[in-house]
């Protein structure tokens, strides 16, 4: 019998209510490519470039520094060892897209101040160092200050942190920013583990000394710190879907905390706390959720969050950093460093990865993203398998019009993905065999069907490539 698509929807719906799908998304950095030797990098008012291919490190110099700066992607880069200067810093830039990086050992990852459109998205990050080398400012995984405007974002990176040898305040710090009620600054899907010893330092903390429109959801977060996600001042600030775990430590604190500390700079409104999972051990060795002052009440969604027992440190995977790694062809793999354009690359997203979720809703490719039905299939010059989607599969394109893939739970050797066009003639095939996938196929403009199986599991979603 085959469920009609209101049917479907309702039904897919529930599950994602029931089972949330944020730890598929495909977290960190996907490149598999090598790497070119160069010194630090400092470009001022510069405009319509890349840097891609290149490890740097540094002992005294910011690895990649960009002033003035506009229409810049950051990607497929190794940056650190850099022990006392952070590996990314930009002042004043305008549209920069930093994806797909990885950071070893840096006083701290990316640290953006008075600028636009920047996306901090699919990086790894391993020990921010912070003061522990000798540096005397404070080290974060990803931090704005004064990011103003629409489409920024710090979104499915992964983040970890050995006891010992990292020392980071915040994990990711929203400092005097703003987005707009149409796009929110967001910080979603991260996933992060370690934190400490700092006796204020944590995981995300929104609204730092002020701010609006920002949101953090469906992020994941084992023993980040003394606090575990926050809302520090600010209006219109969301905490949803977040899974925090803590235990006890001579640090730990609470697993969330919402405090207007500004309350000189304003009054915090239109607070949303919702969804949030927690289970948080206080260094005195009581369970201690969640804290809410007075001062940032009235708080929409404060009853839906509970105190879950089962929560432990298997939120997350035992290996997270480099576990989003397909096997993807990179487009030169061996790139050869310095800066080349790409005018085939569209990065002036919003920082979304292909629509308003990755469950099928509405895309920004040119339609609404929806699988062919039936009565579709019947108007075109072929036949169209008849499928009922499954939600373990999830088929989407990202701000680089690249077919992504992720899968939820076992994938079958006989996993595969197949890209039709629009006449019905396999343009591209390839087995699926890790969660997250990026087929090196790029589709020139026009519409395709992407079919993805998994044994008795199926998805087929039609795209529209701009």
């Amino acid at each position: 019998m085959k469920l009609n698509s209101t049917l479907c929807h309702i039904i897919f719906a529930m599950i994602c209510i029931a089972f949330p799908l944020h730890n598929s998304y495909g977290q960190g950095s996907r490149y598999t490519g090598n790497y070119t030797k160069s010194a630090p990098i400092k470009y001022i008012g510069k405009s319509n470039f890349v840097i891609e291919g290149l490890e740097i490190s540094s002992a005294s110099e910011i690895c990649i520094a960009l002033y003035n700066c506009e229409n810049v992607t950051i990607r497929n880069c190794k940056l650190g060892p850099s022990p006392l200067k952070r590996g990314i810093y930009l002042w004043m830039c305008k549209n920069v897209t930093i994806i797909d990086n990885t950071f070893e050992n840096v006083q701290s990852g990316m640290l953006a101040s008075t600028s636009q459109e920047i996306k901090f998205e699919y990086n790894d990050l391993t020990n921010i160092l912070g003061k522990l080398k000798g540096s005397d400012e404070f080290g974060v995984m990803a931090q704005f200050i004064q990011v103003s405007g629409a489409g920024s974002s710090i979104s499915y990176n992964v983040c970890e942190n050995f006891p010992g040898d990292s020392s980071p305040e915040d994990l990711i710090n929203i400092n005097q920013s703003n987005g707009t009620a149409e796009s929110p600054i967001v910080v979603r899907g991260n996933w992060i583990r370690g934190g400490g010893p700092s006796g204020s330092g944590g995981g995300i903390n929104l609204g730092d000394i002020g701010g609006s429109y920002q949101i953090a959801e469906d992020n994941v977060l084992v023993n980040p710190g003394q606090y575990g996600i926050a809302i520090s001042g600010g209006n219109n600030m969301t905490l949803r879907n977040n899974k925090v775990y803590g235990t006890r430590n001579y640090f730990t604190n609470v697993g969330m905390t919402m405090c207007n500390w500004y309350g000189n700079l304003g009054a915090s409104y239109n607070i949303t706390a919702a969804n949030n999972s927690i289970n948080y051990t206080n260094k005195d060795g009581y369970v201690n959720n969640w804290w809410i002052a007075t001062n940032m009440e009235p708080v929409s969604g404060k009853e839906t969050n509970r105190y879950d027992s089962s929560i432990n440190e298997s939120i997350l995977p035992d290996k997270i950093i480099g576990r989003a790694i397909s096997s993807t062809t990179p487009t030169d793999p061996n790139p050869g460093g310095g800066t080349v354009v790409i005018p085939d690359d569209k990065t002036g997203g919003t920082g979304e990865t292909g629509g308003t979720d990755q469950t099928g809703g509405t895309d920004q490719t040119g339609g609404t993203g929806e699988t062919a039905q039936t009565g579709e299939t019947e108007q075109l010059g072929f036949q169209l398998p008849d499928i009922i989607n499954h939600p373990s599969i999830i088929i989407y394109l990202d701000s680089f019009n690249r077919i992504c893939i992720n899968i939820t739970g076992r994938i079958l050797k006989t996993a595969t993905a197949t890209v039709y066009d629009n006449t019905g003639n396999v343009a591209y095939q390839k087995k699926i065999n890790r969660f997250h996938n990026v087929l090196p196929y790029r589709p020139t403009t026009g519409k395709y069907y992407i079919l993805v199986r998994n044994g008795e599991k199926a998805n087929l979603k039609t795209i529209y490539i701009k």
